[in-house]
């Protein structure tokens, strides 16, 4: 509700309730019947006061006099100090025609929460302490204020959490809080150990119930991790060169053992040959030379491309750390955490859904 249409409300009820102009008058009081009246003191002395159990006649005698200067406050209209008076009266005595003035006088002081409650004590015995017109009076009243206070019933889970609305510490969890607020925007978040907090921004509409279970998240669970490519890249790159590496030794191993078969063959012939060198090969023994070559170069290359391969393997690890960052759980776009009003009949609050 904008304060455009509360002050319409509260215009409304200050017409219910105000006293007639004649009242500021030193003309006779109204009879007790005018549910426009604020209530004198002898309505209460001439009711039936089972509201004044417990009450001695020293504190009712105090509540009175303070009520007596309290009415006389507000004939002046000076709604701030009659507020005072009633207030102090009801500390002597928590009579129902005090509570039912005092709604009068913070009319005027738009405080739709404590008139809203001054109200509703000024009720607890029905026509008894009031009459029937001002009794519906008073619950028509309610009704116009009902218009601008909302419902909250906020939920935390973990043990030993405190959770703030707008800036007070309200409630400790683990449990439900419920109150009626002012219809606005309200902040609330939950706090605890090891918890990080997560304000939100709640608007409750007049006449609703707002009904959340407030979000907690541990920082592991709000901190993500990036890289600069899928882990498996560089480690593919490292392991494919260690592979090229190990490959080219087998080939290196390959290559000498057929180079040490070709100088032994030739020493074999060169030993039985009268012209004191090998003038003919045996067979195969040129093939075991040639693929000795072959098998080097091979290894070489080998050697080669996988060293680089394990170098640029080692470079991409490490320029793929993974790098650490916070997330907003409010904005889901980012984070698959989604924060979400939701208005229903008789019911308004936040839808939180996530996966971590």
């Amino acid at each position: 509700m904008t304060r455009s249409m509360a002050s319409h409300v509260l215009l409304a009820a200050a017409v219910a309730l105000a006293p007639l102009p004649a009242l500021a008058q030193p003309a006779p009081t109204p009879g007790p019947a005018d549910p426009k009246r604020p209530i004198g003191e002898d309505d209460i002395e001439k009711s039936l006061r089972p509201w004044a159990k417990g009450v001695s006649p020293e504190e009712q005698a105090a509540a009175l006099s303070l009520f007596k200067e309290g009415n006389a406050l507000i004939k002046d209209q000076l709604w701030p100090k009659a507020v005072a008076k009633y207030r102090e009266a009801l500390n002597h005595w928590k009579h129902p025609a005090i509570y039912y003035n005092l709604a009068l006088a913070l009319v005027n002081l738009d405080q739709p929460l404590e008139i809203y409650d001054a109200l509703e004590k000024a009720m607890e015995y029905g026509v008894g302490p009031l009459d029937s017109e001002k009794l519906d009076r008073a619950k028509s009243t309610k009704l116009l204020v009902e218009k601008q206070i909302g419902s909250v019933e906020y939920t935390i889970d973990v043990a030993g959490a405190t959770l703030v609305l707008d800036g007070q510490e309200v409630f400790t969890g683990p449990g439900t809080y419920k109150a009626r607020v002012r219809a606005g925007e309200h902040t609330v978040v939950a706090r605890a150990e090891g918890y990080t907090p997560v304000p939100l921004t709640v608007k409750i509409l007049g006449g609703t119930v707002s009904a959340i279970t407030i979000p907690m998240y541990t920082d592991a669970e709000l901190t993500r991790e990036t890289r600069k490519m899928p882990n498996w890249v560089p480690y593919t790159v490292l392991g494919s060169g260690v592979v090229l590496a190990a490959v080219g030794g087998l080939l290196h191993s390959s290559a000498k053992t057929n180079f040490e078969d070709y100088d032994q063959a030739i020493s074999q012939c060169a030993a039985t040959d009268p012209s004191g060198g090998c003038t003919t090969l045996p067979a195969g023994v040129a093939d075991k030379k040639t693929s000795a070559e072959s098998n080097q170069t091979l290894a070489f290359t080998a050697y080669g491309i996988g060293g680089a391969a394990v170098v640029a393997g080692v470079v991409l690890v490490i320029l793929n750390r993974p790098k650490t960052f916070r997330i907003d759980p409010t904005k889901g776009a980012a984070t698959d955490i989604a924060i979400s009003p939701t208005v229903a009949p008789g019911q308004a609050g936040l839808v939180v859904a996530g996966s971590f």
